[in-house]
């Protein structure tokens, strides 16, 4: 009986077993069909940041933002800091299986996902390295979790933190009965755009630049390889001529690694910071098409942090330099740029290098036929020593115009008239026979702009100040024969809410900047 009994009771084992896999099989077969299901979007409704960047270029302090459906705001922490993080709170636990991530031009190379029930315990859900930014999808096993956290582990620029347009949490239907598609949740949300760059057949230029007409400017700038060919530029640029500018000033940027280089270069064009020239062919005709003159302005900064105002130069780095600035002096030749700058801000070499820069001048005028300009900064143009070679003088106008955080507009005006006089002053005096125009002026919205120009000297916002202090420019500068206008920094083809930063969009100094140009000539 016993041996009989035990064939029983293995034959009842082994019929489990199989009723046990059929009903395993017939679970993992309903997950699997539940997770095959179109991906719904797992709406936060919380954030929380490990900090919130408080530059002058910071959106506002909202971690949200990297949740809210909208490619024109972002979350951005502490810059300078590795390790920072930022967490989504999805209400109650959710099974998520993808996570999209579109990275502002400040990603991360090395990064973490963790999920978590509480925000005590974090489990990883996955590590990347090695990333080039961009827009990023993570096909993750299913996992359930409330809690969605991202750690930013290594930088992509050590002068940058992270920054992320928005943070996107999907799971399948089935899982998620209560969930949407993305496009249900925001109505109005418009896809990343995904930029073709084309190299585009010039169009004509808007016609020439006068030493008489007054330049209603703009500084156009980009940091990103492609953006200056985006529908949003487009738009940006449309913009700016609802704002009465009638000039734009395209600012390109190559780099060299420290003060003491020989060799600069253009940024890896796949993630790096240097226009390509096929959008940068692409904002030219787009100036151009709205009756807009263009200035080719190229740039050099360096890599470890240095102001570009301090490279002390040598024979083979101008051997290099003459090298970049020609191969943009022909392409505002190609594309009928109106104006080309051969220099920004390069105080360090004019004076013990002046037969160098004759050089560059000569060559640049044999590729190039229309008017030239050197963007000497705030504190250097009484020491450059070839004015008279070029068609106007330019100078980046960031002066200090009083010691006070809230001066009044007199002040203002006051410290402007006495701007305005040193000028005046050194044309006289080194018999300068040529218009002036500010390459650059420009104001952060922050208190204590006026002292500091330059930068964001507080953290306290004061659009007024900034308003004041256009106002005070202009009101006095109209008023010299010798002054042709301004290039206003800055403006970005990716238009972002700065409250601390130059732009002008949606702040007070935006009415200012348009009215002074409507009545300018």
């Amino acid at each position: 009986m016993a041996h009989k009994d035990g064939k029983v009771n293995r034959a009842f084992n082994i019929f489990t077993a199989i009723a046990a896999l059929f009903l395993i099989f017939v679970d993992f077969s309903a997950f699997a069909q539940e997770t095959k299901d179109d991906p719904v979007y797992l709406r936060p409704v919380a954030a929380v940041a490990s900090s919130f960047d408080e530059s002058e270029w910071a959106p506002p302090k909202d971690a949200m933002a990297a949740a809210d459906g909208d490619f024109e705001t972002r979350w951005s922490p502490s810059l300078g800091k590795d390790n920072e993080w930022i967490y989504f709170d999805l209400g109650k636990p959710k099974t998520l299986t993808r996570i999209v991530i579109y990275w502002e031009r400040a990603y991360a190379r090395e990064y973490e996902i963790l999920t978590s029930d509480d925000t005590l315990q974090w489990k990883s859900a996955i590590l990347m390295k090695d990333r080039r930014g961009g827009i990023e999808t993570l096909d993750l096993q299913p996992t359930t979790a409330r809690y969605i956290k991202l750690i930013g582990l290594k930088r992509s620029h050590p002068d940058w933190g992270f920054s992320i347009w928005e943070f996107e949490i999907y799971g399948p239907k089935g899982l998620n009965p209560d969930d949407k598609p993305i496009q249900e949740v925001f109505p109005d949300r418009k896809p990343k755009e995904v930029i073709k760059l084309v190299m585009e057949e010039p169009l004509a230029s808007a016609g020439i630049i006068s030493v008489k007409e007054f330049h209603k400017g703009i500084s156009y700038s980009s940091y990103s390889e492609s953006d200056l060919a985006a529908k949003a530029s487009d738009a940006m640029l449309e913009y700016l001529k609802g704002l009465n500018i009638t000039h734009v000033s395209l600012s390109v940027t190559w780099y060299q690694d420290t003060l003491e280089s020989d060799k600069m270069y253009p940024e890896d064009p796949q993630g790096g910071r240097t226009p390509t020239d096929e959008a940068l062919s692409h904002a030219i005709n787009k100036a151009h098409l709205l009756g807009m003159k263009v200035m080719l302005k190229p740039h050099l900064d360096v890599q470890a942090g240095d102001f570009r105002g301090n490279i002390p130069g040598s024979e083979e780095w101008f051997k290099n330099y003459e090298e970049f600035i020609l191969k943009y002096a022909k392409f505002a030749a190609k594309y009928n740029v109106e104006m080309f700058c051969i220099g920004t801000e390069l105080g360090g070499t004019p004076l013990l290098w002046e037969q160098n820069w004759r050089k560059i001048i000569k060559e640049v005028r044999k590729a190039y036929k229309g008017p030239l300009v050197y963007a000497a900064n705030w504190d250097e143009y009484t020491e450059v020593p070839f004015w008279n070679e070029l068609d106007f003088m330019g100078i980046d106008a960031y002066f200090p115009l009083t010691s006070k955080n809230d001066p009044s507009r007199d002040e203002l005006i006051a410290g402007w008239e006495k701007r305005a006089g040193e000028i005046e002053n050194f044309l006289k005096k080194k018999n300068i026979n040529k218009p002036v125009i500010f390459t650059e002026v420009g104001y952060t919205s922050a208190d204590g702009t006026n002292r500091k120009p330059w930068e964001a000297p507080s953290d306290i916002e004061d659009q007024k100040e900034q308003a004041e202090c256009l106002d005070a420019a202009m009101t006095v500068l109209t008023k010299k024969s010798w002054f042709r206008g301004i290039y206003w920094w800055n403006a970005f083809p990716q238009e972002t809410n700065s409250p601390l930063g130059f732009t002008v969009k949606g702040k007070l100094v935006e009415g200012v900047l348009a009215d002074w140009y409507k009545k300018a000539k």
